[in-house]
């Protein structure tokens, strides 16, 4: 009997880390993606676009670009477009484009300074939000 319950005890334990630990990874991803995105604007002095939607976020140029070719951002280690697929069982809210300016400030798509932070949640096993400073543009979580 005891042999039984460590058994079903293992397998419920890797079923809800395995949940969790893949809503923390996107959530990291994405994280430091926006993170780098401020970075990015600063550093070319030119504005960079975050835009998320239901499958994926990328980094472009242009509030509606394609994130292809001459629009799209490279990632750190090269990759263009700086994409973060997102699976399926996990929900990103809002989905929306933004953008920083080059001096690193957090605009809406149009350039337009925002009021207030962007908060956005990473929702799969528990939710896991993290704040955009409407003014500064700071990311964090």
């Amino acid at each position: 009997m005891i042999v039984i319950v460590g058994i079903i005890s293992v397998v419920a334990t890797a079923r809800i880390s395995s949940g969790f630990a893949e809503t923390r990874s996107l959530y990291d991803k994405l994280l430091s993606q926006v993170q780098y995105a401020r970075k990015a604007a600063v550093a070319q002095r030119r504005a960079v676009f975050v835009r998320i939607d239901a499958a994926q976020s990328r980094l472009c140029y242009s509030a509606a670009g394609t994130c292809t070719g001459a629009d799209a951002v490279a990632g750190p280690g090269g990759d263009v477009p700086f994409l973060v697929s997102i699976p399926a069982a996990i929900t990103v809210n809002p989905a929306s484009v933004f953008q920083f300016d080059a001096l690193g400030r957090y605009r809406d798509a149009a350039g337009a300074p925002t009021l207030a932070p962007l908060v956005i949640t990473v929702t799969g096993d528990g939710a896991l939000p993290f704040t955009v400073e409407h003014e500064t543009g700071f990311v964090h979580s």
